[in-house]
This record gives structure tokens, C-alpha cells and sequence, in this order.
């Protein structure tokens, strides 16, 4: 896959967009609406932490990652294949915090112990550009 089209695939998330995570627990599938949050190249996820995604990751990392494209019902997806860990450096948690506004809402800050950020590394990519319906397939 070449360098623009990874390039064109990610430029489909901007700082904040709505997907779904897929995480699972005891071979049972979890899924659920997410703000997806892309900063330097990286994807992140910010949650309680003791929510159910924190338990799931750190017992199986396996996650995907669905999001939609469109203006209409639906134009296009990207679906991302990778793993999922929880942030411990201090200093990308703060970054994170700070750059996304809805943060505060639910945490006093990057230090409260109810606050987990994580970290979302894909390996595989689908995509299906909108107005078709080829799915193209990497490994990234």
C-alpha cells in the first residue's frame, strides 16, 4: 500500500472522531462507541479506569477499530486491526488531556487515578473509500 493512501486513510481521522472499539472477554466480543483520538501519528483513547475496556486490554491487547466516512448513511470505513495498552508516561497523558476539550468534563486532570488513557497500535488496515465498495487490505 503505498504512502498516500495510508496517508489519505488517516487523514479520515482528525484530531477527535467517533468509532468503535472491539475489545473481548472470554471469547465474547465487546463493542462500543469511542472518541478516537489522533495526536503525532498516534491513536489513543481516553476512559475510566475502572471501566471494562481497561480490564479487557490488559488481559487480551487484541482490539479493533471501526469508523465511518460520510456525510451520508454510509460512504466509506476504515477498520484498523492492532493492539491496545494502557498509557503509564505521565507526560503523553497530560498531552492528550489537554489537547482533547470534553477531558475535564470527566477528570479533574492527568493525575486523577480515575483517568486511563489508552493507546491504540494498528496493525493491519481496511479500508473502503467512499463512493466504492473495494476493500483495500495492508499491513501497516
Amino acid at each position: 500500500m503505498s504512502r498516500e493512501l495510508v496517508d489519505e486513510v488517516f487523514g479520515h481521522i482528525g484530531l477527535t472522531t467517533v468509532g468503535f472499539l472491539a475489545t473481548c472477554e472470554g471469547g465474547q466480543p465487546h463493542v462500543r462507541t469511542m472518541t478516537l483520538i489522533r495526536r503525532k501519528n498516534r491513536l489513543f483513547f481516553t476512559t475510566g479506569t475502572w471501566n471494562a475496556k481497561v480490564r479487557e486490554a490488559e488481559a487480551n491487547p487484541r482490539a479493533e477499530v471501526c469508523v465511518m466516512m460520510g456525510d451520508k448513511d454510509y460512504e466509506g470505513s476504515v477498520r484498523l486491526t492492532g493492539t491496545l495498552g494502557v498509557v503509564l508516561d505521565m507526560e503523553v497523558k497530560e498531552d492528550i488531556f489537554n489537547c482533547v476539550g470534553f477531558a475535564e468534563s470527566f477528570w479533574w486532570g492527568p493525575e486523577d487515578p480515575g483517568y486511563t488513557l489508552l493507546e491504540f497500535k494498528p496493525t493491519r488496515l481496511q479500508y473502503m473509500r467512499p463512493g466504492t465498495t473495494e476493500i483495500m487490505a495492508a499491513e501497516l
